[in-house]
């Protein structure tokens, strides 16, 4: 098996999301979650704050200029890219408009 990461990306949220959505958002994640058995190795939301460093730059989040973050992650096992992107397309964030990278651990041996 293979180790995927997953990363949520979604636009940044500008009005407040109530506690009863995000309630039921967090249900549906674990709901996911149960579904994928085996597959799931770990994965968190991540706080909206942050930031970016380079060299030369530090720019602080969360990032309205760029109308997107990283909001949070999965690690998952499978035997293909095709399974991990099937199996990411049961995350409930995709229904709410994120977009989910999907990119391969590289096993040194």
């Amino acid at each position: 098996m293979k180790t995927f990461l997953l990363l949520i990306r979604e636009e940044t949220q500008t009005e407040d999301t109530s506690y009863e959505h995000l309630q039921e958002v967090i249900q549906e994640h674990m709901a996911w979650i149960e579904s994928l058995g085996d597959h799931f190795i770990s994965g968190d939301p991540l706080e909206p704050g942050g930031i970016i460093i380079s060299q030369n730059q530090e720019i602080d989040g969360p990032y309205v200029e760029t109308k997107e973050c990283v909001s949070g992650y999965y690690f998952l096992k499978a035997s293909s890219l095709e399974e991990v992107k099937g199996l990411a397309m049961g995350c409930p964030d995709i229904k709410y408009g994120a977009r989910i990278e999907i990119r391969e651990i590289m096993n040194e041996g």
